[in-house]
């Protein structure tokens, strides 16, 4: 889930500055994107990562790094494409959906592989990172979900920007892009 929530931030992050510079952003935002890659696959190379380990973290390592790649291909799109046409929109939240399900089975084998911490010391404390990781980003979204949900069902009741109405806008003036992709 963590990957959804940080190609949602960059989808938005990249639109407060200026169309005609954003080239150095958009660099940093890259990098930084790889970077996410770096300690997975470090972890995925060590020799007593693939030790046995009575729950699949390996495995989902594998997955983690899968999803990454995804991240880092949405973030790219979000970063060139103005406007982002929907078919690529209706793909991301469906990347958002799997990820929450892949997110929940991590956090939950996660939390019975304690007894991995001894034969796979890096790849248990990788899969406590992203777990946490993952649970961070349920948080938000969960946080997030009643108003968007709300502001659907009941088109600008949470907020309307252009109006300068509705129950949150005074909140979120500042900040409107937590509302939509």
């Amino acid at each position: 889930m963590w990957q959804y929530l940080w190609a949602h931030s960059v989808y938005h992050l990249i639109r407060w500055f200026p169309r005609n510079n954003r080239t150095k952003i958009f660099f940093l935002v890259m990098v930084l994107t790889a970077a996410l890659m770096v300690p997975q696959v470090v972890v995925l190379l060590l020799d007593h990562s693939s030790r046995w380990c009575q729950q699949k973290l390996f495995d989902f390592l594998i997955v983690s790094i899968v999803f990454t790649l995804f991240l880092i291909g949405f973030t790219f799109l979000f970063l060139v494409m103005m406007p982002v046409p929907r078919a690529v929109k209706v793909g991301f939240h469906v990347f958002g959906g799997t990820s929450f399900v892949i997110s929940l089975a991590q956090v939950i084998l996660t939390s019975k592989a304690e007894s991995c911490s001894r034969t796979t010391e890096a790849l248990y404390t990788l899969s406590v990172v992203l777990a946490v990781l993952s649970v961070i980003s349920m948080c938000i979204f969960g946080l997030m979900a009643p108003f968007w949900i709300a502001n659907r069902v009941k088109k600008n009741s949470v907020l309307n920007v252009p109006d300068h109405t509705g129950v949150c806008y005074e909140p979120v003036k500042c900040c409107s892009c937590l509302w939509h992709i």
